[in-house]
């Protein structure tokens, strides 16, 4: 569950004084992925987030920044507001003069366009032409972090270039092949899984999932980093409203994530134990500012313009059972940004919706708004189709449709007509009429040291100084635009691609005549590199020469390639918390390894998946009875002191043969606990592979004990009601969807469970085996929690899992059958229900609430699958439907416990 305090309205602003292992200061992209990442596995983390949870004027003050140079100019602010403003519910161009920051949770995400793409291969390699380029690690490091991050932002394919029509099945138009300076290139878009009109918002996103562990700290404003001794204790904070509450907030960790203007001006207002800015002993903090330069070079006529937006447009790509939107552009050929020394560039559409559109002239009328009523109505009858769309919209954010169905309704849109869908968004639903296509370039600004966010001699409302931001477009890089310009224009001609009109300041070469504005893509100030004389952070984002400290987001960028930051923002910031994890794993190892006076103890027990919530339970059994414990962990940190804790990943197809062989030294006993329950494509190396690879080596080590966690999901959808141990299991060799009512991941979990029970009876000749089919295991009141389900959840899963045990009563059983077994030291193999017959059901803890069940949905599915798979009527008894005999385990001396943990609901 996450916690979400109001800081500002917090009336003890001192219990917020608990030290939390890894502070977050942000709420935008960079923040919310390493979140995301390192939450439910054993740390405390603070997001410190300066807004609200939702928009609204009284934060957008504290976005003030003061400016020099060329953003003193009012026609450059000007046209900054003409492209910014639209897009805006809040932003004001006279408070941020350069940029764009959405003080909420979620960030600049809350107005970004959903638009996204990787950088290029030369976007990290030092080129000689562009001065301070090349970055610490090249693009093969980030790939599988990119990938990670793909899935976040529910992406296709990562295919940019040329070879998307190739994975699109399309073939390529012949005027990309008559280019010469320019290729295609693709961005993709974000889309919400929510609100399915509109491009994925982080914030919504983020409130909608549970993460454990993780407290968001709102309307919290990070007023300095505290350093002690060279490493970072945590941060101060103020309420961003008024600043009356005022608190220390401890860490082990903090991380930076508040965006390229927030994170150089929170180093800027920090001091280390010495008075010194952290990670600025040679003055580099807040220096190369960059941002993506942008402006308009031509626009198409109007007898062309469709053709050219059907071209340079959107396009659709089918995969997995689902239809994803890119976008179609022009990107510079390395070969020519390398002769002709030309940093990398790109061409977008910008595309404007007419106002004599058929949507909008309904809504003139709807809203008695028309000035020529006549000629409204001759539009809306002459578009009606266009009209009706309008329905289907509503229609894909009406949330009491399933899911599922409006997101099939959504991609079959896109697969149709991208561009109509990409028109509708653009014009919010508006309308669709094309008023202008024009072609805009989204340029690499070279990093410079002068472009720099300084402090203000100014403050804010909570006495912060302001940030001071002096940027400008040099002659050099105007002249680069320029040359691309009459570049684009000669591909165009050569190409076929007709009726483009480049504009007059393009023609003439007066670069003292281009009006550039900032794509709001700000980046560079707490760069990355190894040098601290040119660098901020190390190539792991810590800041030079303070331990505890790292920074997330655009303002590690070196360079800025032309592709939009999120994607690359989002793998920076997994591999920055994959690599925190990591510290915090050494150091919790190290920390909870038990004392040396346990080696000549009691036997040696190896539990893995140890820091599940069976695991923890079980170590708590074996701890109780003064057993040595080896336990394994795989993704959650672990806290239990006194156990010798080893990291392995047993669904890892690569896993060393010596790491196992390690694991299985000295143990007399394995209690094997580690599955892969959710992931289809890990379950088959994780509950079979491996499994066999381990269980080979612990009977060649000599491991006389060998328990493995097995499921009643063995025995599929059964034809009786009350099982047991020799009740039959999934037969393998047949079809599973006429055994066993589930979706596919449970049916392949099931096969790999019985699988993994025949691997293990291979062993039964030197170790004794026991194979515990376990029922439903919940930690407690999980059956209590029930009774605050909404209507719609205990609708569709009230009936279902519903044989429980206790995970207490569950470890109580492993550890008294462990016991019995190496006592006896007889080898073979024993198969044990592992259940409570009579644990409540759903059914029965709603009746002594005094609550009815109702009826539930799943019931009606569970017979049409039965008759879908199996083509028949016959009687199969689905899971939570079925019960487990548990007489078996009773008789071999076994008394399960009333456990409160269950009972207490009523």
């Amino acid at each position: 569950m996450t916690d979400y305090i109001d800081f500002e309205h917090l009336k003890d602003p001192a219990s917020l004084s608990t030290r939390f292992d890894l502070v977050i200061v942000g709420g935008g992209a960079a923040g919310l992925t390493l979140a995301r990442e390192l939450s439910g596995q054993g740390l405390r983390i603070a997001i410190v987030e300066s807004g609200a949870l939702d928009e609204d004027p009284d934060h957008e003050e504290l976005n003030a920044i003061d400016v020099s140079g060329d953003l003193l100019d009012k026609t450059l602010q000007d046209a900054r507001s003409a492209w910014h403003a639209p897009q805006m519910r809040f932003w004001k161009a006279d408070i941020q003069k350069f940029g764009v920051r959405c003080r909420v949770l979620g960030g600049s995400t809350m107005a970004w366009a959903g638009k996204v793409a990787p950088f290029s291969p030369a976007d990290y390699e030092q080129r000689p032409w562009v001065a301070g380029s090349g970055w610490p690690f090249g693009m093969k490091t980030l790939a599988p972090y990119m990938k990670r991050a793909a899935t976040y932002l529910d992406l296709g394919p990562l295919v940019h270039d040329r070879a998307f029509w190739t994975q699109a099945s399309r073939r390529e138009p012949d005027q990309m092949g008559r280019l010469h300076h320019f290729g295609s290139f693709f961005w993709q878009f974000a889309r919400s899984r929510h609100a399915l009109t509109d491009v994925m918002r982080f914030g919504p996103d983020f409130r909608r999932e549970t993460h454990k562990g993780v407290t968001v700290v709102y309307n919290a404003t990070v007023s300095s980093v505290s350093i002690e001794g060279g490493k970072a204790t945590g941060v101060e904070l103020r309420g961003s409203l008024t600043g009356r509450n005022r608190v220390a907030l401890g860490a082990e960790c903090v991380v930076l994530a508040a965006g390229a203007i927030e994170n150089a001006r929170l180093l800027l207002m920090s001091r280390d134990s010495d008075g010194q800015v952290p990670g600025n002993a040679h003055d580099v903090v807040g220096r190369y500012l960059m941002d993506h330069p942008s402006i308009e070079l031509g626009y198409f006529s109007p007898e062309h313009r469709d053709e050219a937006a059907a071209l340079l447009g959107f396009f659709p790509l089918q995969e997995r059972h689902r239809v994803f939107m890119y976008s179609h552009g022009l990107a510079l050929h390395p070969e020519v940004q390398t002769s002709r020394r030309l940093p990398n560039m790109a061409i977008f559409t910008g595309i404007e919706i007419s106002p004599d559109d058929s949507v909008l002239a309904l809504k003139r009328l709807a809203q008695r708004q028309s000035r020529n009523p006549l000629g409204d109505v001759v539009a809306v009858a002459r578009n009606f189709g266009l009209v009706a769309t309008s329905l289907g919209r509503k229609i894909l954010n009406y949330q009491k449709i399933p899911e599922r169905f409006r997101r099939l309704i959504a991609d079959a849109a896109v697969a149709i007509n991208a561009n109509f869908v990409a028109r509708d968004y653009v014009a919010g639903g508006g309308g669709r009429k094309l008023a202008k296509a024009s072609l805009n370039v989204i340029c690499e600004q070279p990093p410079h040291p002068d472009n720099r966010v300084t402090l203000s001699t100014r403050t804010d409302r909570l006495g912060l100084p302001l940030a001071r931001v002096h940027w400008k477009i040099d002659a050099d890089l105007r002249r680069d635009i320029v040359q691309l310009a009459n570049l684009l224009q000669e591909d165009l001609e050569r190409a076929g691609i007709r009726g483009f009109h480049l504009r007059d300041e393009f023609r003439t070469a007066d670069i003292s005549k281009l009006l550039i504005h900032d794509m709001a893509h700000t980046a560079g100030t707490t760069r990355m590199g190894t040098d601290p004389a040119t660098s901020v952070v190390d190539p792991d984002c810590q800041v030079h020469g303070v331990s505890g400290l790292f920074v997330a987001g655009a303002s590690v960028f070196p360079t800025s390639g032309h592709a939009n930051p999120t994607m690359v923002i989002m793998s920076l910031a997994i591999r920055l918390a994959d690599h925190i994890k990591a510290q915090f794993v050494a150091r919790r190892v190290k920390q909870l390894s038990p004392a040396t006076s346990l080696v000549a103890a009691r036997p040696l027990i190896l539990v893995t998946g140890a820091t599940g919530n069976l695991g923890q339970a079980v170590i708590a059994r074996l701890a109780a009875g003064g057993y040595r414990i080896r336990g394994t962990f795989r993704h959650s940190i672990p806290a239990t002191p006194g156990v010798e804790w080893v990291q392995i990943d047993f669904s890892d197809p690569t896993l060393p043969q010596a790491d196992l062989e390690n694991l299985a030294e000295g143990v007399e006993a394995v209690i094997h606990l580690a599955a892969s329950l959710s992931n289809v494509h890990e379950m088959e190396t994780t509950n079979v592979t491996n499994l066999d690879r381990f269980a080979k080596i612990c009977a060649t080590a000599g491991v006389r004990y060998f328990g493995q966690a097995s499921s009643m999901v063995v025995y599929g959808s059964p034809r009786a009601r009350f099982l047991s141990e020799e009740a039959p299991i999934i037969n393998t060799d047949l079809s599973l969807k006429k055994q066993y009512f589930a979706e596919p991941s449970m049916l392949e979990y099931a096969r790999s469970k019985v699988l993994g029970e025949r691997v293990l009876s291979q062993y039964a000749q030197t170790m004794h085996i026991d194979l515990y089919r376990i029922a439903i295991a919940q930690k407690r009141s999980f059956l209590d929690e029930s009774l605050s389900w909404s209507a719609k959840r205990a609708v569709f899963a009230l009936y279902r899992n519903s044989h429980f045990i206790s995970s207490r009563n569950v470890a109580r059983a492993i550890v008294h059958l462990m016991e019995r077994d190496l006592a006896s030291h007889k080898a073979g193999v024993d198969i044990y229900n592992v259940a409570d017959s009579r644990s409540p059901t759903y059914a029965e803890v709603y009746r002594r609430a005094g609550r009815k069940t109702g009826f539930h949905v799943p019931v009606v599915f569970d017979v049409l699958k039965g008759v879908a798979f199996s083509r028949t009527l016959a009687r199969r008894f689905p899971m939570g439907y079925f019960r487990l005999d548990d007489r078996k385990l009773k008789s071999t001396g076994f008394v399960l416990e009333d456990d409160p943990d269950l009972r207490s609901a009523s």
